[in-house]
């Protein structure tokens, strides 16, 4: 999954910069279908499962990844659901570090769920409310001030785990992790912000097609890209077939889209049932629509759009969007 916060700020600052090219009304546009995956269709509230046990669960990977951060590091760890049945996975557990022989006081906060970094794809939340065998959440970790009472900073004995316990005394999980934060505040507790549960973004999967295509973004009319706080936006996207082979949308690749800096990562599936295959040199352009949060700033905001994001991850493009009352 990559990353791309510097990518969301230069969006913006080119966001004056959307094509002047339009539609052409003589050129055919596959129409918007609005279709999304099945694998993002949260459970119906009759389908809520009873609670998940720490027993149940089994820890994906060698445990919490910490990165560094301006204080301390962020780590998240993936569970899996090794059961046989969907059980519930929500709230926020209890986080301690366990297993040093002598160990700071600990305090942990609740931190805020944390927003998909585009273009990683994440089903609702809802689909914790029974989360099917097989299937991983994720559990967001900050951590930060680890000083050992008595040791001086060259010599800080680190916990032998992190230890996850489940609400409701359902058990808790002994979890490995890769990094320890600096002693930055001695005589101070070692501070836990511990993000509630959240689905594990879609894996990854085989590119859908070994062409290459290239992709831009054209307002509908007019000459600029426009949308309304609240309401739906309309742009297209042409794609252009770079490579020597004609392509076809078989399988039908899924599509990311955000609106920087206020929205959140939208997955659709493309229109192919509309689409016809791209000769070598061609082009085929599909709308698009999105939706433009209450809260976008008004004036330029950042458009980001890319094809197949859990397997080729493009092709992608930039582009402005002028976001109006």
């Amino acid at each position: 999954m990559r990353v791309k916060a510097a990518l969301l700020v230069a969006a913006v600052l080119l966001a004056g910069c959307s094509s002047s090219h339009r539609v052409s009304r003589s050129v055919p546009m596959v129409p918007w279908g609005d279709a999304v995956p099945a694998s993002l269709h949260g459970p119906s509230v009759q389908a809520v499962a009873p609670p998940c046990r720490a027993s149940a669960l089994r820890v994906v990977g060698r445990g919490f990844r910490f990165d560094p951060a301006l204080a301390g590091g962020t780590g998240t760890v993936t569970l899996r659901n090794a059961g046989r049945s969907a059980c519930r996975l929500t709230g926020r557990p209890t986080v301690r570090l366990v297993g040093a022989p002598h160990a700071p006081l600990q305090r942990q906060t609740a931190a805020r769920p944390q927003p998909p970094a585009f273009p990683a794809i994440v089903p609702p939340s809802t689909t914790l409310l029974a989360l099917p065998p097989g299937a991983d959440a994720v559990l967001g970790v900050d951590w930060r001030n680890w000083c050992v009472p008595g040791a001086g900073t060259s010599r800080l004995v680190p916990p032998r785990a992190v230890q996850v316990t489940l609400p409701g005394g359902r058990g808790s999980l002994d979890v490995d992790y890769d990094a320890v934060p600096a002693c930055d505040t001695p005589g101070q507790p070692s501070m836990l912000g511990v993000r509630p549960f959240a689905p594990a973004p879609l894996s990854a999967s085989p590119p859908w097609h070994a062409g290459q295509l290239e992709a831009s973004i054209v307002p509908v009319t007019g000459s600029r890209l426009v949308g309304q706080r609240g309401q739906v936006a309309r742009f297209a996207v042409r794609l252009r077939n770079a490579s020597a082979t004609t392509v076809g949308f078989e399988p039908c690749p899924l599509l990311a889209q955000v609106l920087a800096p206020s929205g959140t990562p939208e997955a659709h599936l493309l229109n192919c049932a509309a689409a016809d295959p791209i000769p070598p040199g061609r082009s085929l352009t599909f709308e698009m629509r999105i939706r433009v949060p209450d809260d976008a700033p008004l004036g330029n905001n950042g458009l980001f759009w890319e094809l197949d994001p859990t397997g080729a991850q493009g092709p992608e493009v930039v582009s402005g969007l002028n976001v109006t009352p």
